[in-house]
């Protein structure tokens, strides 16, 4: 599956914030959504993902034009976790994961025994079967966010997009995230795109990294070409350097001391 931008303008009412680009994203791969605050990564995430209407330009799903498609049909398709979420406070684990097979039931079913089969199959694979009876609102910052990954999952989606998904985790549960992240591609074959902020995560599990500034595309690439000095020194303001170490299979990011 491919999902295409192509002279893409994006915006909020008379507020251009990004004037003209091109973006491909596929199955079966990570893509990393890079570049300052304010540069307009999660404007492109959303508006690749139909929650925000393109002024001008097409995006295109296998060269279906997105905008023509049934919500039910892209929700098979297409899954997205933005930056903030929540559910009703009565609601337990499994409750909010079944959520997620929404688009493929009518309006008078319930969960069915397939419904049942693949909610258990994303808790498992987001790791949050154990969590399945608790309540959502007694999760942790780390539990919850495998538990809305896991609600996306149900729908069996082929790109899954993330909104800063480590943003307000401690360093142990971004981590797992990014873990299950690179499980859900390499093993489940779901393409993932996120936006991120931490360039050190994006280097370490992307397979491809578009860099925006001032709502252009500045680079796009394999990620240790992609992250080099003269890309954190032009697009962020900072000196730093990549730094091999043996047995890493990807460098290290260091920046210049800041004292």
């Amino acid at each position: 599956m491919e999902l295409k931008g192509t002279n893409l303008q994006i915006g909020y009412d008379d507020i251009i914030i990004v004037p003209d680009i091109d973006i491909t994203v596929r199955k079966g791969e990570i893509t990393t959504i890079i570049g300052p605050n304010g540069s307009g990564k999660s404007t492109v995430l959303k508006a690749l993902t139909r929650l925000l209407k393109t002024k001008k330009g097409i995006i295109t799903i296998n060269g279906d034009d997105l905008a023509k498609i049934d919500g039910r049909t892209l929700a098979r398709s297409v899954g997205v976790l933005p930056q903030k979420h929540s559910a009703p406070p009565d609601f337990k684990v499994k409750d909010l994961a079944m959520y997620g097979r929404v688009p493929y039931q009518k309006w008078y079913e319930r969960g069915s025994e397939e419904d049942e089969r693949i909610v258990e199959w994303a808790l498992k694979n987001a790791g949050a079967w154990d969590l399945r009876n608790k309540p959502v609102h007694a999760c942790s910052g780390g539990e919850a966010q495998r538990v809305w990954i896991a609600t996306v999952l149900a729908q069996q989606p082929q790109i899954l997009f993330l909104d800063e998904p480590t943003t307000y985790l401690d360093i142990a549960h971004q981590q797992e995230t990014m873990r299950l992240v690179t499980k859900l591609v390499r093993e489940e074959g779901i393409g993932i795109v996120m936006v991120l902020h931490d360039l050190a995560q994006a280097l370490e599990v992307s397979d491809r990294i578009i860099v925006i500034k001032d709502g252009k595309k500045y680079a796009e690439g394999d990620p240790e070409e992609v992250i080099s000095p003269s890309m954190l020194r032009e697009v962020y303001g900072v000196e730093g350097e990549l730094i091999k170490l043996p047995g890493r299979k990807r460098p290290l990011l260091a920046y210049k001391e800041i004292v």
